[in-house]
């Protein structure tokens, strides 16, 4: 049926010098139609488009309350209709459900809890630093959050390596006080490596065996789907929009690190949740978590150095103090990439800890591993030697008579 704006078009391009054929062309219409129209000087009549039931109608209100269920797979709900009796086709469903589909999902996400103890999230940040040169500087910001109080654990780091995530699980483990059954990453590529051969992704091994060490299950998040890590997601911007802009000047990543603690002693774990109404220290009390396997997961890039004389050793031009009676023995180098060294002995013990100085030829020393050491000044005076004292009197030493005539005839000869 050819409307009234299609009429005014077809007397407009006749006019124009166009035949019917091209017309029909333009328009998209039969010859006939267009012949016709030519030929009558009045408007098409208004008619008043039939509303067709649509063949979904029978079925609205059961796939509303299944995507309500947290069903929004299209082809589920497909299979399920057809059973039904639906007879009509899948872009159909599909066109039905799209207004529904993120308000369904917004919904699904906002009633999911994490049972208290159960899974705890990680994902790294990444920060910038402006140095007096004027460049800038990356650092990582390694976030753990508990997944029932939403509790969290911050550090900053030099890097994302296998070695620096691993010791910032120890530390976020040790800040807990414990270890949850599950934990939920994304697909980060010190956890997960891509395999070009297979086209999928796998665990780092030697993540695994971390894992393993100390009884958690990692996760990975699905792929294009945020929302399975989004307490961490939202932890990362927190700490961008609430810790950073207090920061404007610090001397150290460890400093940096000192700051972050308190921020979250004093504010972020402190502070009324926004989604649970809860406050995350309170809350966490009602984690059961796992106790932390205290036996050192020794995977770090450790470096051996023998302790000079004067109880320091070297790393990267810079020196640090150890305990005395390691002098001449080799000890190891343990890099924590979060502004701190640990020193330990050939049997794993923590021997020195030190912030990690920057520069070049500068000295870290701790009084303590210097204590009960004697210097050549203070070492006791041999018991041979002779006793000076100002309380005897004056000695006169005297010599026997031959010894003077032995000198008297020296004299006269």
């Amino acid at each position: 049926m050819v409307q009234s704006e299609e009429f005014f078009m077809i007397r407009d391009l006749k006019s124009k010098g166009m035949n019917i054929t091209q017309i029909a062309r333009e328009l998209d219409l039969d010859r006939k139609t267009v012949t016709k129209w030519l030929k009558s000087d009045q408007l098409p009549a208004y008619r008043k488009k039939v509303q067709r039931e649509s063949k979904l109608e029978n079925h609205k209100a059961y796939i509303i309350e299944r995507m309500n269920e947290g069903c929004v797979n299209a082809m589920v709900l497909f299979d399920e209709i057809k059973a039904m009796g639906y007879q009509g086709r899948l872009t159909i469903l599909r066109d039905f459900m799209k207004p529904y589909r993120e308000q369904v999902r917004g919904k699904a996400s906002m009633r999911f809890e994490t049972p208290p103890g159960k899974q705890a999230q990680v994902d790294w940040g990444e920060f910038k630093l402006l140095k007096d040169d004027g460049t800038f500087v990356k650092v990582h910001a390694f976030i753990m959050i508990m997944g029932h109080s939403r509790k969290q654990y911050v550090e900053f780091t030099e890097n994302e390596r296998i070695d620096t995530l691993i010791g910032c699980h120890e530390r976020a483990f040790a800040f807990f006080n414990g270890v949850p059954e599950t934990i939920l990453y994304d697909n980060m590529k010190t956890v997960v490596k891509h395999s070009h051969q297979t086209g999928t992704n796998q665990w780092n091994n030697q993540f695994l065996s971390f894992a393993r060490h100390q009884d958690f299950s990692p996760v990975r998040c699905r792929p294009y789907r945020p929302r399975t890590k989004g307490k961490v997601e939202n932890g990362v911007k927190y700490l961008r929009r609430n810790f950073w802009p207090r920061i404007k000047t610090i001397s150290s990543l460890a400093d940096l690190n000192e700051a972050v603690k308190f921020w979250l002693d004093t504010v972020c774990n402190v502070r009324l949740h926004q989604t649970t109404r809860e406050i995350p220290a309170e809350a966490f009390i009602r984690e059961t978590l796992k106790p932390v396997n205290p036996e050192a997961f020794l995977l770090y890039d450790i470096q051996y150095r023998k302790v000079m004389n004067d109880c320091t050793i070297s790393y990267k031009a810079n020196f640090y103090s150890v305990p005395y009676r390691f002098v001449g023995k080799r000890v190891r180098i343990r890099d924590l990439n979060n502004g701190h060294l640990e020193i330990y002995d050939e049997n794993g013990i923590c021997i020195a800890s030190h912030v990690k100085l920057s520069g070049k030829h500068h000295f870290q020393r701790n009084k303590k591993h210097f204590e009960g050491l004697t210097t050549w000044s203070q070492k006791k005076v041999a018991a041979t030697a002779p006793i000076l004292s100002h309380k005897q009197p004056p000695k006169v030493y005297q010599r026997p008579l031959k010894v003077y005539e032995s000198l008297i005839n020296e004299v006269t000869q």
